[in-house]
């Protein structure tokens, strides 16, 4: 695992440490919902929408530099989708802008460990859960077409 990496889950395990009251989490989770710039509208597409989400979820792949950059964006329909959003914000906390084998090198459990899923409804865990699997879905097939140019 790289430095970077590290730093990131350290300064999350860190901020879901602090929580005194279990609504601390989801105020937080809120406030990433909130202060998500979303995507623009013309990445909406259905290829990226994340099966398993309570809401509409789009994730929406872009590599530069051998790193992934992921753009993210939640439509409610019938549910509130800033806990689904902030969600997908706290991923791509994680995520963003990492190599492939960055991507793969964090544990999934790792959000188990800080105490996320303690309180999340089984559907928004399932579409979390969704959401990490198809990052790392990415991250896999990168790796794979980067050995294959190799061979």
């Amino acid at each position: 695992m790289t430095e970077i990496v590290e730093n990131r889950l350290n300064e999350i395990r860190a901020k879901f440490a602090s929580f005194v009251d279990p609504d601390d989490k989801w105020k937080f989770i809120l406030d990433l919902a909130r202060s998500h710039n979303g995507m623009d509208a013309s990445l909406k597409d259905e290829k990226f929408i994340i099966v398993g989400c309570a809401a509409t979820m789009y994730l929406v792949p872009k590599r530069e530099n051998g790193n992934f950059h992921f753009e993210m964006e939640v439509d409610g329909g019938s549910t509130n989708p800033l806990i689904s959003r902030g969600l997908g914000v706290l991923a791509l906390k994680v995520y963003n802008d990492l190599s492939p084998a960055e991507i793969l090198s964090v544990d999934p459990k790792f959000f188990q460990d800080v105490g996320l899923n303690v309180g999340l409804s089984p559907s928004r865990s399932n579409g979390f859960a969704s959401l990490v699997k198809q990052i790392r879905l990415y991250a896999q097939v990168a790796l794979l077409q980067d050995k294959m140019k190799q061979v």
